[in-house]
């Protein structure tokens, strides 16, 4: 009987070259798939920020009413406001109304999603706001926020106190990495669309 003697030291180089490569792909294909899914949820929360924009223009006739007291705001606007809740960092669409007034912005009483924080976009967000007017550019975080504000003639309202669009212009939502995804366009004539 004769033996054949074998010489198995393990895997051939190309044998790993081949399992790195796969390993790779693999790799790069989930990568890929999450970025498309960060991406398409940005996307969702512009949709959702202009669908409130358009709910808001068609609710400019009904009189506010206070979250507190449930009163009747005559003379007050409905609006709404963008901004960054500082207990978990996420950006909020919340209900508001305007008291031309004062100038002050108070919590609607329809306002009741998420215990009157508003409605919570994803946390894959953010948000840069370009003025209409003057062009001012900032993030929407901390401290800044902005509201739109609707004239009963479907223009965007002009504050008197400051001569300040409230909301006019374009809010670019980006991705955290910073990359847009998409743009919110909202004018002072009231038009509004994503693209």
């Amino acid at each position: 009987m004769i033996f054949k003697k074998t010489d198995n030291k393990g895997y051939s180089l190309i044998e790993l070259i081949i399992v790195i490569a796969i390993i790779g792909v693999v790799s790069t294909m989930s990568l890929l798939s999450i970025n498309v899914l960060f991406s398409a949820k940005v996307k969702a929360d512009a949709q959702t920020f202009n669908a409130e924009i358009g709910l808001l223009k068609e609710d400019r006739y009904t009189v506010p009413s206070d979250l507190i007291t449930g009163a009747e705001k005559p003379g007050c606007y409905k609006s709404i406001r963008l901004y960054q809740n500082t207990t978990d960092g996420r950006l909020y669409v919340q209900k508001v109304y305007y008291d031309p007034t004062s100038g002050a912005h108070y919590i609607e009483a329809s306002e009741n999603r998420n215990g009157s924080a508003g409605l919570k976009l994803t946390s894959y967000t953010s948000v840069t706001y370009v003025e209409q007017k003057t062009g001012a550019t900032y993030d929407v975080k901390g401290g800044n926020d902005v509201r739109i504000v609707f004239n009963k003639d479907g223009t965007v309202h002009l504050q008197s106190s400051t001569g300040k669009y409230l909301g006019a212009g374009k809010f670019i939502f980006k991705k955290r990495n910073g990359d847009t995804v998409s743009n919110v366009y909202l004018r002072a004539n009231g038009s509004h669309n994503v693209k």
